[in-house]
């Protein structure tokens, strides 16, 4: 089921294009569907020239209602303290801090949709896992999980010259995210525990039990 005003952000987002179509599925677009709640994740997005609309609470823009809608992220500024939203209830763009933006993002299920250009770009093709449910006891093996594919992209990284700086820089190799899992912001695990969660009910899909010895 598609959020509230997801159809209106979609033909919005098209038309600042300027393609005239009034949904993704009559243009040429690669279009994804995930949960993601990482403001990294989609901010790598715009930068490389995607659309982004992720699925927020609208208490984001001062409602008391909890009921989730879409939204499409325009911009951040340069630091990702500040993001620029398109809300459509007021078919206006509004600035706000990244924190409430997360916030309310991650309060809604993290629900986000990506769409870029179509430039022939292999199509991974992934099993369905939303009907998966993993069982309440094995929270702490996902966070142990996460944990581990930090420390792996920590190693990696490390290994090809990268160091800790309080800001991403490419071109000296630093970032703020080398440290140590439990120091990470919480937006930041997220990522990890998706990567988790997701091997996870790969693991229950294909039929097999995980058990503790």
């Amino acid at each position: 089921m598609k959020p509230l005003y997801y159809e209106d952000c979609v033909r919005h987002a098209l038309q600042l294009r300027g393609i005239k179509e009034n949904d993704f599925e009559n243009t040429q677009m690669r279009v994804y569907q995930r949960k993601v709640a990482n403001p990294r994740t989609v901010f790598r997005t715009l930068a490389k020239g995607g659309i982004v609309i992720p699925t927020v609470e609208a208490t984001l823009f001062g409602s008391d209602d909890t009921t989730g809608m879409a939204i499409i992220l325009l911009s951040t500024n340069d630091n990702h303290t500040e993001v620029t939203l398109y809300n459509p209830m007021a078919h206006r763009s509004e600035q706000l801090p990244v924190d409430r933006f997360f916030t309310a993002w991650q309060a809604a299920g993290g629900q986000c949709t990506t769409a870029f250009d179509n430039d022939g770009t292999y199509m991974p093709k992934l099993l369905d896992l939303t009907y998966v449910e993993i069982p309440d006891d094995m929270d702490d093996l996902l966070e142990a999980m996460a944990e581990n594919a930090h420390d792996m992209w920590a190693l990696e990284r490390q290994s090809e010259g990268w160091t800790y700086g309080p800001e991403r820089n490419d071109q000296l190799l630093t970032t703020p995210d080398m440290v140590p899992y439990a120091d990470l912001a919480e937006s930041e695990k997220q990522y990890d525990r998706i990567m988790a969660t997701d091997t996870l009910k790969l693991l229950i899909a294909l039929g097999y039990n995980i058990v503790r010895k």
